[in-house]
């Protein structure tokens, strides 16, 4: 996501369905050059974001870096295999749009495929296993950015997310923390693969442990090379369809081919003297913000 608080007068507010980050240019007067800050969940993630700018891109550009490196070291809260809601101001026209990258349910998806014979619940049958898996939008949404709106290419603004891939990250409190659940830690053992990256011989990995990621490195590199093609169309598409499909889930090589992300005009409101620029439907962040600011406003 990426945003542009113009101050005392607009606040962009930024809603997403994943953790992208939130890169900001603060402009406190027109005629001062702009400074530029970013605010992520992991200091790797900001780092690179900083980064991008020092090589010349700009806050587009930035966003896309961080989102990709927190895709590499939270995959607990972001990935490229989910989505999300991009809300963009453009300081030179003044204008606002919001780029909807979430996830899409399969085309072969029905409204009871998570029912049993009886018409009953399956439980975290919607949850976890490849059936509950959408279509990822977030690759898209990177591959758009930077054909639209960033100065640098892919393949400088997913450098740093795939050198963090293929070097590794270390544990820290918040990984661990989340790794220590017992949900979470069955699930990863349930796949041998997910284990072998996340775990330490099946158990959670002492923090300051190294957390490498190969292949992930490679499909991010595709990504860089080939853009949006490079992960809805090719080998990246084949395996991922074939993998999800070898497990018992519904995807097929049409679901990836024809995901593109829309383009939404954002949603406007009020509280105050402050002008809010928010995301509009299908999230429901941006209207339960209105709404509730909507309600503060008489105190």
């Amino acid at each position: 996501m990426i945003g542009t608080i113009k101050i005392r007068r607009v606040l962009t507010l930024c809603i997403s369905v994943v953790y992208l980050g939130i890169s900001f240019s603060v402009h406190a007067e027109a005629q001062k050059p702009p400074v530029n800050a970013i605010a992520s969940a992991h200091p790797l993630a900001t780092q690179a974001g900083m980064e991008i700018f020092a090589k010349g891109g700009n806050a587009f550009d930035a966003a896309v870096a961080v989102a990709a490196v927190l895709a590499v070291v939270e995959p607990y809260n972001s990935g490229l295999g989910g989505g999300g809601f991009w809300l963009l101001h453009n300081a030179a026209k003044d204008t606002d749009v919001v780029i909807d990258s979430r996830e899409r349910a399969p085309l072969a998806a029905t409204k009871n495929m998570f029912l049993d014979d009886e018409g009953d619940i399956k439980p975290y049958s919607s949850l976890v296993g490849p059936l509950s898996a959408a279509i990822p939008g977030e690759p898209a949404a990177m591959a758009y950015l930077a054909e639209n709106y960033g100065k640098l290419p892919l393949s400088t603004t997913l450098a740093p997310a795939i050198y963090w891939a293929e070097s590794g990250f270390l544990v820290d409190t918040l990984f661990q923390q989340v790794v220590s659940k017992p949900y979470v830690l069955k699930l990863l053992n349930h796949y041998p693969s997910s284990a072998s990256i996340f775990l330490h011989e099946k158990q959670i990995p002492m923090i300051g442990t190294k957390i490498v990621q190969k292949d992930l490195a490679n499909t991010l590199r595709t990504l860089a090379k080939d853009g949006h093609d490079g992960f809805y169309k090719g080998p990246v598409a084949k395996k991922l369809v074939d993998a999800v499909q070898e497990r018992g889930g519904i995807w097929t090589l049409k679901d990836l081919e024809s995901f593109e992300v829309e383009v939404r005009a954002p949603l406007y409101g009020k509280y105050k003297n402050i002008d809010i620029v928010t995301v509009p439907p299908p999230s429901a962040g941006g209207v339960a913000v209105i709404t509730m600011l909507n309600i503060l406003e008489p105190v």
